[in-house]
Protein backbone atom coordinates (compact mmCIF):
# COMPACT_ATOMS: atom_id res chain seq x y z
CA UNK A 1 0.00 0.00 0.00
CA UNK A 2 1.38 3.34 -0.51
CA UNK A 3 2.52 5.29 1.93
CA UNK A 4 -0.02 8.01 1.17
CA UNK A 5 -3.54 8.33 -0.38
CA UNK A 6 -4.06 9.55 -3.91
CA UNK A 7 -5.17 12.72 -3.78
CA UNK A 8 -8.34 11.60 -5.12
CA UNK A 9 -9.01 9.25 -2.23
CA UNK A 10 -11.26 11.99 -1.10
CA UNK A 11 -13.62 12.25 -4.19
CA UNK A 12 -13.83 8.78 -4.42
CA UNK A 13 -15.46 8.49 -0.99
CA UNK A 14 -18.04 11.33 -1.56
CA UNK A 15 -18.95 9.83 -5.03
CA UNK A 16 -19.79 6.75 -3.19
CA UNK A 17 -21.82 9.13 -0.76
CA UNK A 18 -23.58 11.27 -3.48
CA UNK A 19 -24.69 7.33 -5.07
CA UNK A 20 -26.19 6.72 -2.04
CA UNK A 21 -28.23 9.93 -2.37
CA UNK A 22 -31.57 9.08 -3.02
CA UNK A 23 -32.39 12.42 -4.67
CA UNK A 24 -29.40 11.12 -7.24
CA UNK A 25 -30.75 10.27 -10.43
CA UNK A 26 -30.00 10.51 -14.31
CA UNK A 27 -31.48 14.17 -14.23
CA UNK A 28 -31.12 15.43 -10.76
CA UNK A 29 -27.73 15.69 -9.05
CA UNK A 30 -27.75 16.11 -5.31
CA UNK A 31 -25.02 17.87 -3.83
CA UNK A 32 -22.53 15.51 -2.73
CA UNK A 33 -23.06 14.07 1.37
CA UNK A 34 -20.65 15.41 3.15
CA UNK A 35 -17.87 12.73 3.96
CA UNK A 36 -19.02 12.50 7.32
CA UNK A 37 -22.15 11.15 6.30
CA UNK A 38 -20.74 8.25 4.02
CA UNK A 39 -21.89 4.96 4.64
CA UNK A 40 -19.42 2.12 5.21
CA UNK A 41 -17.86 1.03 1.78
CA UNK A 42 -15.99 -2.17 0.25
CA UNK A 43 -13.99 -0.15 -1.75
CA UNK A 44 -10.47 1.59 0.09
CA UNK A 45 -9.12 4.83 -2.28
CA UNK A 46 -5.91 3.91 -1.21
CA UNK A 47 -5.57 0.56 -1.60
CA UNK A 48 -7.73 0.84 -5.18
CA UNK A 49 -4.50 2.97 -6.45
CA UNK A 50 -2.03 0.85 -5.12
CA UNK A 51 -4.15 -2.37 -7.24
CA UNK A 52 -4.01 0.26 -10.08
CA UNK A 53 -0.05 0.91 -9.95
CA UNK A 54 -1.27 4.87 -9.13
CA UNK A 55 0.30 7.15 -7.43
CA UNK A 56 -0.42 10.58 -5.89
CA UNK A 57 1.65 12.69 -9.05
CA UNK A 58 -0.08 9.71 -11.63
CA UNK A 59 -1.49 11.56 -14.13
CA UNK A 60 -4.41 10.10 -14.61
CA UNK A 61 -5.21 9.95 -11.23
CA UNK A 62 -4.86 13.83 -11.09
CA UNK A 63 -7.04 13.84 -14.42
CA UNK A 64 -9.72 11.76 -12.50
CA UNK A 65 -9.82 14.29 -9.82
CA UNK A 66 -10.52 17.01 -11.91
CA UNK A 67 -12.87 15.23 -14.02
CA UNK A 68 -14.79 14.62 -10.72
CA UNK A 69 -14.45 18.24 -9.22
CA UNK A 70 -15.95 19.40 -12.33
CA UNK A 71 -18.97 17.43 -11.84
CA UNK A 72 -19.33 17.98 -8.92
CA UNK A 73 -18.40 14.66 -7.73
CA UNK A 74 -21.47 13.09 -9.63
CA UNK A 75 -20.84 9.78 -11.22
CA UNK A 76 -20.58 9.27 -14.93
CA UNK A 77 -21.16 6.15 -15.82
CA UNK A 78 -23.50 5.05 -13.19
CA UNK A 79 -27.41 6.56 -13.49
CA UNK A 80 -29.01 6.37 -10.68
CA UNK A 81 -28.36 2.92 -9.35
CA UNK A 82 -27.61 1.46 -13.03
CA UNK A 83 -24.58 0.97 -15.37
CA UNK A 84 -25.49 3.22 -18.83
CA UNK A 85 -24.80 2.18 -21.74
CA UNK A 86 -21.56 4.08 -22.46
CA UNK A 87 -20.11 1.74 -19.55
CA UNK A 88 -21.27 -1.30 -21.96
CA UNK A 89 -19.67 0.58 -25.27
CA UNK A 90 -16.46 1.52 -23.15
CA UNK A 91 -15.97 -2.36 -21.87
CA UNK A 92 -15.85 -3.55 -25.33
CA UNK A 93 -13.43 -1.35 -26.64
CA UNK A 94 -11.38 -2.39 -23.72
CA UNK A 95 -11.49 -5.90 -24.17
CA UNK A 96 -10.55 -5.25 -28.13
CA UNK A 97 -7.77 -2.84 -27.33
CA UNK A 98 -5.10 -5.76 -28.43
CA UNK A 99 -6.24 -4.53 -32.22
CA UNK A 100 -4.18 -1.67 -31.49
CA UNK A 101 -1.34 -3.82 -30.02
CA UNK A 102 -2.36 -2.66 -26.67
CA UNK A 103 -2.57 -5.20 -23.27
CA UNK A 104 -6.91 -4.85 -22.21
CA UNK A 105 -5.59 -5.40 -19.23
CA UNK A 106 -3.28 -2.36 -18.55
CA UNK A 107 -6.83 -1.39 -18.12
CA UNK A 108 -8.24 -4.02 -15.88
CA UNK A 109 -10.47 -4.99 -18.63
CA UNK A 110 -11.40 -8.32 -16.38
CA UNK A 111 -11.61 -6.85 -13.38
CA UNK A 112 -13.88 -4.20 -14.93
CA UNK A 113 -16.32 -6.91 -16.12
CA UNK A 114 -16.01 -8.83 -13.09
CA UNK A 115 -16.78 -6.09 -11.24
CA UNK A 116 -19.55 -5.15 -13.22
CA UNK A 117 -20.87 -8.48 -13.38
CA UNK A 118 -21.19 -8.28 -9.59
CA UNK A 119 -23.12 -5.84 -9.01
CA UNK A 120 -26.70 -7.42 -8.60
CA UNK A 121 -28.66 -4.76 -6.38
CA UNK A 122 -27.78 -0.97 -7.37
CA UNK A 123 -29.21 -0.29 -3.69
CA UNK A 124 -27.19 -2.81 -1.63
CA UNK A 125 -23.81 -2.63 -4.25
CA UNK A 126 -23.09 1.12 -3.51
CA UNK A 127 -19.54 0.92 -2.82
CA UNK A 128 -19.16 -0.92 -5.86
CA UNK A 129 -21.30 1.20 -8.18
CA UNK A 130 -18.89 3.57 -6.77
CA UNK A 131 -15.36 1.95 -7.05
CA UNK A 132 -16.76 0.56 -11.10
CA UNK A 133 -17.58 4.47 -11.70
CA UNK A 134 -14.18 5.62 -10.68
CA UNK A 135 -12.13 2.19 -12.12
CA UNK A 136 -14.10 2.83 -15.43
CA UNK A 137 -12.90 6.67 -15.92
CA UNK A 138 -9.15 5.56 -14.63
CA UNK A 139 -9.23 3.04 -17.75
CA UNK A 140 -10.73 5.59 -20.24
CA UNK A 141 -8.37 8.00 -19.50
CA UNK A 142 -5.32 5.90 -19.25
CA UNK A 143 -6.56 4.11 -22.76
CA UNK A 144 -7.09 7.30 -24.73
CA UNK A 145 -4.30 8.87 -23.75
CA UNK A 146 -2.59 5.47 -24.89
CA UNK A 147 -4.11 6.22 -28.04
CA UNK A 148 -3.99 9.35 -28.77
CA UNK A 149 -0.12 10.15 -27.85
CA UNK A 150 1.66 6.61 -27.66
CA UNK A 151 2.07 4.18 -24.87
CA UNK A 152 5.22 6.40 -23.77
CA UNK A 153 7.07 9.77 -24.46
CA UNK A 154 9.89 8.24 -27.32
CA UNK A 155 12.37 11.06 -26.19
CA UNK A 156 13.44 8.86 -23.36
CA UNK A 157 14.64 5.99 -25.72
CA UNK A 158 16.90 8.25 -27.99
CA UNK A 159 18.08 11.60 -28.02
CA UNK A 160 17.79 11.50 -31.45
CA UNK A 161 13.85 11.56 -31.41
CA UNK A 162 12.58 14.39 -31.48
CA UNK A 163 8.62 13.77 -32.24
CA UNK A 164 6.29 14.18 -29.70
CA UNK A 165 2.57 15.05 -30.03
CA UNK A 166 1.02 17.61 -27.82
CA UNK A 167 -0.97 16.12 -24.81
CA UNK A 168 -4.57 15.69 -25.46
CA UNK A 169 -6.84 16.75 -23.00
CA UNK A 170 -8.73 13.33 -22.47
CA UNK A 171 -11.01 14.38 -19.56
CA UNK A 172 -12.50 17.51 -21.20
CA UNK A 173 -12.97 14.89 -24.09
CA UNK A 174 -15.08 12.25 -21.69
CA UNK A 175 -17.00 14.80 -20.29
CA UNK A 176 -18.04 16.84 -23.35
CA UNK A 177 -19.07 13.26 -25.06
CA UNK A 178 -21.01 11.95 -22.07
CA UNK A 179 -22.95 15.17 -21.69
CA UNK A 180 -23.47 15.41 -25.10
CA UNK A 181 -24.63 11.74 -25.85
CA UNK A 182 -21.94 11.12 -28.36
CA UNK A 183 -19.14 8.66 -26.69
CA UNK A 184 -19.41 6.09 -28.52
CA UNK A 185 -18.31 8.32 -31.42
CA UNK A 186 -15.49 10.24 -29.03
CA UNK A 187 -14.26 6.35 -28.68
CA UNK A 188 -14.00 5.61 -32.72
CA UNK A 189 -12.60 9.16 -32.71
CA UNK A 190 -9.68 8.46 -30.28
CA UNK A 191 -8.20 6.18 -33.50
CA UNK A 192 -5.25 7.66 -35.54
CA UNK A 193 -6.94 8.89 -38.74
CA UNK A 194 -4.37 7.88 -40.79
CA UNK A 195 -5.15 5.49 -43.76
CA UNK A 196 -1.59 4.05 -42.98
CA UNK A 197 -2.39 3.16 -39.27
CA UNK A 198 -5.47 1.69 -40.06
CA UNK A 199 -3.77 -0.54 -42.75
CA UNK A 200 -1.35 -1.39 -40.00
CA UNK A 201 -3.89 -2.20 -37.96
CA UNK A 202 -5.81 -4.42 -40.63
CA UNK A 203 -3.30 -6.30 -41.62
CA UNK A 204 -2.02 -6.59 -37.97
CA UNK A 205 -5.24 -9.15 -37.83
CA UNK A 206 -4.13 -11.25 -40.20
CA UNK A 207 -0.78 -11.51 -39.19
CA UNK A 208 -2.42 -12.48 -35.58
CA UNK A 209 -4.46 -14.94 -37.36
CA UNK A 210 -1.65 -16.58 -38.98
CA UNK A 211 0.51 -16.89 -34.86
CA UNK A 212 -2.65 -18.23 -33.73
CA UNK A 213 -2.95 -20.59 -36.62
CA UNK A 214 0.68 -22.17 -35.76
CA UNK A 215 2.71 -19.75 -37.71
CA UNK A 216 5.41 -21.03 -40.24
CA UNK A 217 8.06 -23.09 -39.79
CA UNK A 218 11.50 -22.35 -39.90
CA UNK A 219 13.23 -23.52 -43.31
CA UNK A 220 16.98 -25.26 -42.91
CA UNK A 221 19.67 -23.53 -42.13
CA UNK A 222 21.82 -24.84 -45.15
CA UNK A 223 19.01 -24.58 -47.56
CA UNK A 224 20.70 -22.41 -50.32
CA UNK A 225 19.07 -22.33 -54.17
CA UNK A 226 18.95 -20.11 -56.98
CA UNK A 227 16.34 -20.37 -59.76
CA UNK A 228 15.82 -23.58 -61.54
CA UNK A 229 17.92 -25.38 -59.04
CA UNK A 230 16.80 -28.45 -57.41
CA UNK A 231 16.80 -28.40 -53.71
CA UNK A 232 14.23 -30.79 -50.90
CA UNK A 233 13.67 -27.59 -49.23
CA UNK A 234 11.58 -26.18 -51.80
CA UNK A 235 8.58 -27.73 -50.93
CA UNK A 236 9.13 -25.78 -47.83
CA UNK A 237 10.01 -22.82 -48.90
CA UNK A 238 6.75 -22.94 -51.31
CA UNK A 239 4.58 -23.71 -47.85
CA UNK A 240 6.17 -20.57 -46.17
CA UNK A 241 5.43 -17.94 -49.17
CA UNK A 242 2.00 -19.25 -49.32
CA UNK A 243 1.91 -18.50 -45.42
CA UNK A 244 2.82 -15.11 -45.61
CA UNK A 245 0.87 -14.89 -48.85
CA UNK A 246 3.95 -14.25 -50.87
CA UNK A 247 2.36 -17.22 -53.30
CA UNK A 248 -1.51 -17.89 -53.85
CA UNK A 249 -3.07 -21.07 -53.77
CA UNK A 250 -3.58 -21.24 -56.89
CA UNK A 251 0.08 -20.30 -57.77
CA UNK A 252 1.02 -23.22 -55.10
CA UNK A 253 -0.84 -25.73 -57.95
CA UNK A 254 1.06 -24.57 -60.78
CA UNK A 255 4.30 -24.67 -58.74
CA UNK A 256 4.39 -28.00 -58.41
CA UNK A 257 5.20 -29.66 -61.41
CA UNK A 258 8.19 -30.93 -59.51
CA UNK A 259 8.37 -30.09 -56.37
CA UNK A 260 11.91 -30.29 -55.78
CA UNK A 261 12.66 -27.58 -58.43
CA UNK A 262 12.61 -23.30 -57.63
CA UNK A 263 10.30 -22.97 -61.09
CA UNK A 264 9.63 -19.50 -62.48
CA UNK A 265 6.30 -19.32 -60.27
CA UNK A 266 7.83 -19.87 -56.86
CA UNK A 267 10.99 -17.65 -58.40
CA UNK A 268 8.11 -14.62 -58.32
CA UNK A 269 6.47 -15.19 -55.05
CA UNK A 270 9.92 -15.25 -53.56
CA UNK A 271 10.79 -12.15 -55.18
CA UNK A 272 8.02 -10.17 -54.07
CA UNK A 273 8.63 -11.51 -50.58
CA UNK A 274 12.71 -10.15 -50.96
CA UNK A 275 10.83 -6.66 -52.55
CA UNK A 276 8.65 -6.08 -49.41
CA UNK A 277 11.32 -6.73 -46.79
CA UNK A 278 14.35 -4.35 -48.66
CA UNK A 279 16.50 -7.58 -50.12
CA UNK A 280 17.87 -7.85 -53.71
CA UNK A 281 14.93 -9.32 -55.22
CA UNK A 282 16.65 -12.26 -57.62
CA UNK A 283 14.75 -15.02 -56.73
CA UNK A 284 17.05 -16.99 -55.09
CA UNK A 285 17.04 -17.96 -51.39
CA UNK A 286 20.67 -16.73 -49.83
CA UNK A 287 21.49 -15.93 -46.34
CA UNK A 288 19.80 -12.83 -46.14
CA UNK A 289 16.49 -13.64 -47.73
CA UNK A 290 16.54 -17.22 -45.67
CA UNK A 291 17.27 -15.02 -42.43
CA UNK A 292 14.06 -12.57 -43.19
CA UNK A 293 12.23 -15.95 -43.92
CA UNK A 294 12.97 -17.42 -40.72
CA UNK A 295 11.44 -14.55 -38.83
CA UNK A 296 8.83 -15.92 -36.71
CA UNK A 297 5.51 -14.26 -37.32
CA UNK A 298 5.42 -13.37 -33.49
CA UNK A 299 8.05 -10.94 -34.42
CA UNK A 300 6.33 -9.62 -36.83
CA UNK A 301 3.30 -9.48 -35.48
CA UNK A 302 5.13 -7.50 -32.40
CA UNK A 303 6.93 -5.36 -35.54
CA UNK A 304 4.03 -4.26 -36.64
CA UNK A 305 2.87 -3.00 -33.40
CA UNK A 306 5.57 -0.63 -32.99
CA UNK A 307 4.86 1.10 -35.77
CA UNK A 308 1.56 1.48 -34.79
CA UNK A 309 2.93 2.91 -31.67
CA UNK A 310 5.25 5.09 -33.54
CA UNK A 311 2.40 6.54 -35.49
CA UNK A 312 0.58 7.33 -32.60
CA UNK A 313 3.18 9.45 -31.84
CA UNK A 314 3.09 11.08 -35.15
CA UNK A 315 0.93 14.84 -35.64
CA UNK A 316 -2.91 13.53 -36.22
CA UNK A 317 -2.50 16.28 -39.29
CA UNK A 318 0.58 15.93 -41.40
CA UNK A 319 -0.29 18.46 -43.83
CA UNK A 320 -2.14 18.53 -46.90
CA UNK A 321 1.66 19.02 -48.75
CA UNK A 322 3.57 16.96 -46.55
CA UNK A 323 7.61 15.58 -47.33
CA UNK A 324 8.00 12.13 -45.41
CA UNK A 325 11.46 10.37 -45.39
CA UNK A 326 11.18 7.04 -43.50
CA UNK A 327 14.59 6.03 -42.64
CA UNK A 328 15.04 2.27 -42.72
CA UNK A 329 13.74 2.32 -46.25
CA UNK A 330 15.71 4.94 -47.17
CA UNK A 331 13.26 6.61 -49.02
CA UNK A 332 11.17 9.83 -49.59
CA UNK A 333 7.98 10.44 -50.56
CA UNK A 334 5.99 14.28 -50.94
CA UNK A 335 2.45 13.69 -51.24
CA UNK A 336 -0.62 16.34 -51.43
CA UNK A 337 -4.22 15.54 -51.13
CA UNK A 338 -3.25 11.91 -49.78
CA UNK A 339 -1.82 11.49 -53.20
CA UNK A 340 2.16 10.27 -53.51
CA UNK A 341 3.74 12.62 -56.23
CA UNK A 342 6.80 12.02 -56.06
CA UNK A 343 9.33 9.31 -54.29
CA UNK A 344 13.06 9.15 -54.40
CA UNK A 345 15.50 6.98 -52.97
CA UNK A 346 17.75 8.54 -49.73
CA UNK A 347 20.98 8.12 -48.23
CA UNK A 348 20.79 8.14 -44.41
CA UNK A 349 23.35 8.80 -40.91
CA UNK A 350 25.74 5.87 -40.25
CA UNK A 351 24.11 3.77 -37.87
CA UNK A 352 26.05 4.27 -34.41
CA UNK A 353 28.14 6.97 -35.68
CA UNK A 354 26.02 9.46 -37.14
CA UNK A 355 22.37 8.69 -37.14
CA UNK A 356 20.03 10.41 -38.90
CA UNK A 357 17.27 11.82 -36.29
CA UNK A 358 13.17 11.69 -36.41
CA UNK A 359 11.55 14.99 -36.21
CA UNK A 360 8.85 17.75 -37.67
CA UNK A 361 9.70 20.70 -39.69
CA UNK A 362 8.73 23.10 -42.22
CA UNK A 363 10.20 23.28 -45.13
CA UNK A 364 11.18 27.38 -46.15
CA UNK A 365 14.23 27.58 -48.64
CA UNK A 366 15.53 25.52 -51.58
CA UNK A 367 19.47 26.79 -52.26
CA UNK A 368 20.58 26.53 -55.48
CA UNK A 369 24.93 26.07 -55.97
CA UNK A 370 25.28 26.13 -52.13
CA UNK A 371 28.42 26.66 -50.34
CA UNK A 372 29.59 23.27 -47.87
CA UNK A 373 30.13 25.23 -44.28
CA UNK A 374 32.32 21.81 -42.84
CA UNK A 375 31.12 21.11 -39.83
CA UNK A 376 33.46 21.25 -37.23
CA UNK A 377 33.45 17.55 -36.27
CA UNK A 378 33.91 16.81 -40.11
CA UNK A 379 37.02 19.33 -40.19
CA UNK A 380 38.70 17.67 -36.94
CA UNK A 381 37.97 14.01 -38.03
CA UNK A 382 39.04 14.65 -41.50
CA UNK A 383 39.79 17.74 -43.22
CA UNK A 384 42.80 18.91 -41.07
CA UNK A 385 44.47 14.77 -41.00
CA UNK A 386 43.81 14.95 -44.82
CA UNK A 387 45.59 18.33 -44.65
CA UNK A 388 48.38 17.38 -42.67
CA UNK A 389 49.00 14.30 -45.32
CA UNK A 390 48.33 16.19 -48.33
CA UNK A 391 49.13 20.36 -48.45
CA UNK A 392 47.53 20.55 -51.73
CA UNK A 393 44.18 18.78 -50.49
CA UNK A 394 42.08 21.74 -50.20
CA UNK A 395 42.96 23.06 -53.62
CA UNK A 396 42.08 19.94 -54.94
CA UNK A 397 38.62 20.07 -52.70
CA UNK A 398 37.89 23.15 -54.13
CA UNK A 399 37.84 24.58 -50.57
CA UNK A 400 38.56 27.76 -48.78
CA UNK A 401 39.30 28.26 -45.35
CA UNK A 402 37.38 31.82 -43.88
CA UNK A 403 38.36 33.40 -41.17
CA UNK A 404 35.83 35.38 -38.79
CA UNK A 405 34.48 36.47 -35.37
CA UNK A 406 34.14 33.24 -33.95
CA UNK A 407 37.96 31.63 -35.38
CA UNK A 408 38.75 29.79 -38.78
CA UNK A 409 36.39 28.18 -40.56
CA UNK A 410 36.33 25.89 -44.11
CA UNK A 411 33.98 25.73 -46.67
CA UNK A 412 33.53 23.90 -49.99
CA UNK A 413 32.74 26.11 -52.83
CA UNK A 414 29.64 25.77 -55.26
CA UNK A 415 30.14 23.07 -57.97
CA UNK A 416 29.07 19.68 -59.08
CA UNK A 417 31.91 18.09 -57.04
CA UNK A 418 30.43 20.30 -53.76
CA UNK A 419 29.84 17.40 -51.41
CA UNK A 420 26.19 18.81 -50.81
CA UNK A 421 25.91 18.77 -54.72
CA UNK A 422 24.10 21.08 -57.01
CA UNK A 423 20.84 21.89 -54.41
CA UNK A 424 20.49 21.94 -50.76
CA UNK A 425 16.08 22.21 -49.52
CA UNK A 426 16.50 23.89 -45.44
CA UNK A 427 13.74 23.00 -43.05
CA UNK A 428 15.47 24.42 -39.58
CA UNK A 429 15.70 22.34 -36.90
CA UNK A 430 17.96 21.69 -33.91
CA UNK A 431 19.70 19.11 -35.96
CA UNK A 432 20.88 20.71 -38.10
CA UNK A 433 19.84 18.35 -40.79
CA UNK A 434 18.67 18.89 -44.40
CA UNK A 435 18.08 17.56 -47.59
CA UNK A 436 20.68 17.71 -50.74
CA UNK A 437 21.89 16.42 -53.34
CA UNK A 438 24.94 14.58 -53.75
CA UNK A 439 28.10 13.97 -56.44
CA UNK A 440 28.12 10.51 -54.81
CA UNK A 441 25.51 8.66 -57.13
CA UNK A 442 26.51 5.08 -57.25
CA UNK A 443 25.62 5.00 -53.07
CA UNK A 444 21.50 4.76 -54.45
CA UNK A 445 22.47 1.53 -55.98
CA UNK A 446 22.90 0.07 -52.50
CA UNK A 447 20.38 -1.67 -50.72
CA UNK A 448 20.76 0.01 -47.34
CA UNK A 449 21.94 3.55 -47.79
CA UNK A 450 23.44 4.12 -44.12
CA UNK A 451 26.06 6.76 -45.04
CA UNK A 452 26.01 10.10 -44.29
CA UNK A 453 27.02 12.45 -41.45
CA UNK A 454 23.37 12.82 -40.76
CA UNK A 455 21.80 14.73 -43.62
CA UNK A 456 19.62 13.07 -46.44
CA UNK A 457 21.04 12.76 -49.64
CA UNK A 458 18.49 12.14 -52.48
CA UNK A 459 18.52 11.01 -55.30
CA UNK A 460 16.12 13.38 -57.68
CA UNK A 461 17.07 16.92 -56.54
CA UNK A 462 15.80 18.31 -59.48
CA UNK A 463 12.67 16.97 -58.93
CA UNK A 464 12.12 18.11 -55.68
CA UNK A 465 12.88 21.33 -56.30
CA UNK A 466 10.56 21.75 -59.17
CA UNK A 467 7.54 20.40 -56.76
CA UNK A 468 8.77 22.96 -53.97
CA UNK A 469 8.97 25.89 -56.51
CA UNK A 470 5.83 24.82 -58.38
CA UNK A 471 3.84 27.79 -59.22
CA UNK A 472 6.99 30.58 -59.25
CA UNK A 473 7.03 31.58 -62.76
CA UNK A 474 10.60 32.83 -62.16
CA UNK A 475 11.67 28.63 -61.45
CA UNK A 476 10.58 26.56 -63.89
CA UNK A 477 12.48 23.19 -64.80
CA UNK A 478 13.99 24.36 -67.65
CA UNK A 479 15.03 27.98 -65.90
CA UNK A 480 16.27 25.49 -62.61
CA UNK A 481 18.42 23.49 -65.03
CA UNK A 482 20.08 26.79 -66.88
CA UNK A 483 20.91 28.45 -63.49
CA UNK A 484 22.81 25.27 -61.87
CA UNK A 485 26.45 24.78 -62.28
CA UNK A 486 26.82 28.64 -62.69
CA UNK A 487 28.83 29.02 -59.53
CA UNK A 488 26.47 31.23 -57.76
CA UNK A 489 24.56 30.67 -54.77
CA UNK A 490 21.23 31.15 -54.98
CA UNK A 491 18.41 31.14 -51.48
CA UNK A 492 14.82 30.66 -52.91
CA UNK A 493 11.91 30.96 -50.33
CA UNK A 494 9.45 28.30 -50.74
CA UNK A 495 5.96 29.54 -52.00
CA UNK A 496 4.26 27.39 -50.03
CA UNK A 497 6.32 25.98 -47.06
CA UNK A 498 5.58 22.56 -46.24
CA UNK A 499 6.18 20.27 -42.97
CA UNK A 500 8.94 17.61 -43.93
CA UNK A 501 7.86 14.45 -41.37
CA UNK A 502 11.25 12.04 -40.92
CA UNK A 503 9.87 9.29 -39.69
CA UNK A 504 11.57 5.63 -38.49
CA UNK A 505 9.77 2.78 -39.59
CA UNK A 506 10.39 -0.47 -39.84
CA UNK A 507 7.15 -2.29 -40.86
CA UNK A 508 4.42 0.14 -43.11
CA UNK A 509 1.65 -0.71 -45.43
CA UNK A 510 2.81 1.02 -49.59
CA UNK A 511 0.57 2.44 -51.84
CA UNK A 512 -0.39 -0.84 -53.53
CA UNK A 513 -1.36 -1.99 -50.09
CA UNK A 514 1.23 -4.14 -49.62
CA UNK A 515 2.49 -4.92 -46.13
CA UNK A 516 6.39 -3.76 -45.89
CA UNK A 517 10.00 -4.67 -43.60
CA UNK A 518 12.91 -3.45 -43.42
CA UNK A 519 15.77 -4.25 -41.36
CA UNK A 520 16.09 -2.00 -37.88
CA UNK A 521 18.89 0.00 -38.51
CA UNK A 522 19.48 2.01 -35.82
CA UNK A 523 18.02 -0.83 -32.86
CA UNK A 524 15.05 1.36 -32.58
CA UNK A 525 12.57 -1.06 -32.34
CA UNK A 526 14.10 -2.70 -29.35
CA UNK A 527 14.02 0.09 -26.72
CA UNK A 528 9.96 0.24 -27.65
CA UNK A 529 9.33 -3.58 -27.67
Amino acid sequence: MPSSTPRLAVPALLIAAALASPALDATNAAAPVPLAGAPELAVDPARLAASLGATAEDRQWLAVQSFYEARQLRPAWVHGHRVGRDADALLRALSGAEADGLDPERYGATHLRALKASIRDGQRDRGRLAELDLRLTYAFLLYATDLMEGRFNPRGASGYWALRPAEADVATLLAASLEEGRFSQALAGLLPGHPQYLALRSLRARYQGIAAAGGWDALPPALRVKPGQRHPGVPALRRRLERSGDLAQDDVDVATGDAEVLDAVTVAALERFQARHGLDADGAVGKGTLAALNVPVEDRLRGIEVNMERWRWLPRDLGARHILVNIPAFELFAFEDGREELRMKVVTGRAGESPTPVFSEEMETVVFSPYWNVPPGILQDEVIPAMARNPGYLRRQNMEVIRGAEGIAVRQRPGRGNALGLVKFLFPNRFNVYLHDTPSRSLFGRTVRTFSHGCIRIEKPLDLAEHLLRGDPAWTREKIESRLGDGRERWIAVPRPLPVHVVYWTAWVDAAGVLQFRKDVYGRDRPVL
